[in-house]
């Protein structure tokens, strides 16, 4: 057996490795961010919009239109000093009732919860005086909280 020495430009080169564990490494991170932190929002924003859609099924009462004809609502902290999710949809509305009667039919509501407590409208009517032929706007708010945040970073 002959041993012979190869010149080292003859040798095959090997590849650097690092730029696909750097590339490994950051698709990881990636991964675990979206399990950890964006699946919690994701189902807290599930909640929301099931809630949401029970407010907008609720019957408007008599001479009440909605001014507005989505339905708003918002996850995270709303009461209170943190480590809790907060629920509130806001519906905006047009109405010829009295200020007591339209406070009186929300206050009255038994709109489903998250966990199944009925819920009651909050009223907030303008000041500023009435729209057109006799309606006045006015703002309803459901609030429903406060509930386990999970990793969801709006509630903490």
């Amino acid at each position: 057996m002959v041993l012979t020495e190869a010149a080292p430009e003859a040798l095959p080169k090997q590849r650097s490795r690092w730029p696909f564990y750097v590339c490994l490494t950051l698709l990881v991170c990636v991964v675990a961010n979206v399990l950890v932190f964006k699946v919690p929002e994701w189902r807290n924003d599930e909640k929301l919009a099931r809630l949401v859609e029970r407010v907008s099924m609720f019957p408007l009462p008599p001479d009440t239109e909605p001014a507005d004809l989505s339905v708003q609502g918002t996850v995270g902290i709303q009461s209170g000093n943190g480590n809790h999710c907060d629920y509130l949809v806001r519906r905006s509305l047009l109405t010829k009732l009295p200020d007591a009667e339209i406070a009186r039919y929300y206050e009255s509501a038994a709109i489903e919860g998250l966990e199944g407590r009925p819920l009651s409208g909050t009223v907030y009517v303008n000041p500023s005086g009435s729209w057109r032929d006799g309606f006045k706007g006015v703002i309803v708010e459901f609030f429903d909280g406060p509930h386990e945040p999970g990793f969801d970073m709006r509630c903490h």
